[in-house]
């Protein structure tokens, strides 16, 4: 047996002769070890292949169809046993049919509101067999989809999905009731109403001379034509309806222009919709004014100017201005939820929640009626 220092003295020669690679590469290799596995024709590799046993993914003639391994034998934590539960639940084959309609008197819902969240809501509702009334205070559905169908950047979302609700109502045979108000009373003889009333503008009226008419973007999108004179539209939200607004106002003929405190309308967008809006707005020739803000100085015969944010300069507001559209927002719209609150077996959805998107409010309208509170 040789001592300690002839064998050290032996792997420092060894090293030097190029017998122990000393490299970072070599030192990773050494922490980081490869598993081997047992080459081709090997006894190892032979053993693996005994005619009773099968490779993963393999099936003999008398099971046809590979069965899945159990959880149990997976191994793992109890997150990838309960994926592999959660992936079966899923691939389970669903009935193709509609269940049976209910006739019961707990089985009936009302549905308050014929936007996006209630139409979503009424036709999950007669999917699950409910007997449905959808009730609309005005004379066609959508809501506020409606409204911005009006304008370039919604007009085929909201015709794609006008068809959609058409047919899924049909087919669920849902009772559709349109210039129809929902009052406390009407409520109080169901058991079951869904409260999808939407939005309505956010914001406190503004006050002007009165050779000036005010009104708010959803009533300039409605009815643009009784407008005379140029237009100046206050985008207080950064959202569509301003842009809309703009949009539609010019399409009819009417000089705008824009104005904006930030560097550029529509800031609450995302960048592909606000690019589309400017070019279709620069082809309307559309005036646009940022870090601009509307000035309304004095009480009893105000005035009216128009301040630049960055200079700090200030200029009177043009004399064939005719018309000041303020686009503020929207805010929800749940009076008739706060009412009906001490009511059992009511529940809002879409934006009498909170404002939100289209695909928000569909989907929460949808997950109303599969949620236990109704099934």
């Amino acid at each position: 047996m040789s001592s300690p220092r002839l064998r050290e003295e032996a792997d420092v020669s060894r090293s030097l002769h190029g017998e122990f690679d000393c490299s970072a590469e070599a030192t990773c290799r050494s922490q980081n070890p490869v598993r081997e596995y047992p080459r081709a024709g090997s006894r190892r590799a032979d053993r693996r292949r005994t005619p009773g046993r099968l490779r993963s993914g393999e099936h003999s003639a008398s099971s046809p169809l590979p069965s899945s391994p159990s959880p149990a034998r997976l191994g793992g934590n109890a997150v990838d046993r309960h994926r592999l539960t959660a992936q079966r639940r899923h691939l389970r084959p669903r009935p193709a049919v509609l269940p049976s309609r209910r006739d019961g008197p707990h089985d009936q819902l009302l549905v308050v509101g014929g936007g996006p969240a209630g139409v979503a809501a009424a036709t999950a509702a007669a999917r699950a067999g409910f007997r449905v009334v959808l009730a609309e205070r005005s004379r066609h559905l959508g809501g506020q989809l409606a409204l911005a169908g009006r304008a370039a950047a919604h007009r085929e979302l909201f015709q794609r999905w006008l068809a959609w609700a058409q047919a899924e109502l049909l087919e669920g045979a849902v009772e559709v009731k349109v210039n129809t108000l929902i009052t406390k009373e009407d409520c109080a003889a169901w058991r079951r109403v869904i409260v999808a009333t939407g939005a309505r503008p956010a914001g406190a009226p503004l006050k002007l001379p009165g050779r000036l008419a005010v009104l708010g973007a959803w009533t300039a999108i409605m009815r643009p034509t009784p407008l005379t004179g140029s237009i100046v539209i206050l985008d207080q939200d950064g959202g569509w309806s301003a842009m809309d607004a703009a949009e539609v106002l010019a399409t009819h003929g009417h000089a705008v222009s824009l104005l904006t405190e930030t560097s550029a309308p529509g800031f609450l967008l995302r960048r592909s919709e606000q690019g589309a809006y400017l070019r279709r707005l620069d082809a309307l020739a559309v005036r646009i004014l940022p870090h601009t803000r509307l000035i309304v100085d004095g009480d009893g015969r105000p005035n009216v100017f128009l301040r630049d944010l960055v200079s700090g300069r200030s200029s009177p507001l043009a004399d064939h201005v005719g018309a000041i559209v303020v686009a503020a927002g929207r805010t929800s719209d749940s009076r008739l939820f706060l009412e009906l609150d001490s009511l059992p077996g009511v529940q809002r959805v879409g934006d009498a929640v909170e404002p939100r998107c289209l695909e928000d409010a569909i989907t929460e309208g949808t997950r109303a009626v599969r949620s236990g509170h109704f099934l």
